[in-house]
């Protein structure tokens, strides 16, 4: 008999004939600080390999985008995880976006957020994505 695995999504819980490997995107959209928070994760990012990653990221936003500058590369937490940050902004069929990318290894992969919205981050915004980072708590038995 196969060990059942239980999964929760917004709407409800699943009940999966197996323990599965979450492959998902999660976007969220944040009205009131007029932002996108856009979550995925990569299983085959390698510990070490982080900031190779980032570049990658950095580099396809590069090739996509209009008008593309990012900033230097910084050292942030996410909840208490080592993350790197970087904040980029470039347009996007005539609109000025601005986000900032962050990468956290976790115990079994890596995690990507962006935080974007449209113009620039004024005070509020910034506000929101500093509570984000720091109101992360990893699920309890999965995470260090």
């Amino acid at each position: 008999m196969s060990q059942q695995k239980e999964y929760w999504l917004t709407e409800g819980k699943l009940h999966l004939p197996e323990i599965c490997q979450e492959q998902s995107i999660t976007i969220l959209t944040l009205p009131k600080a007029q932002a996108t928070l856009v979550v995925t994760r990569a299983w085959d990012v390698q510990e070490g390999e982080e900031a190779r990653y980032l570049q990658q990221q950095l580099a396809k936003v590069k090739r996509d985008m209009k008008k593309f500058a990012a900033e230097e590369q910084q050292e942030t937490l996410f909840g208490n995880l080592p993350a790197q940050e970087v904040a980029m902004r470039f347009e996007n069929q005539g609109v000025l976006v601005v986000q900032k990318l962050l990468v956290v290894r976790t115990d079994t992969h890596l995690m990507t957020l962006t935080f974007s919205r449209a113009g620039s981050f004024d005070p509020a915004s910034l506000t929101v994505w500093q509570a984000i980072k720091e109101g992360f708590i990893p699920a309890a038995g999965s995470e260090g």
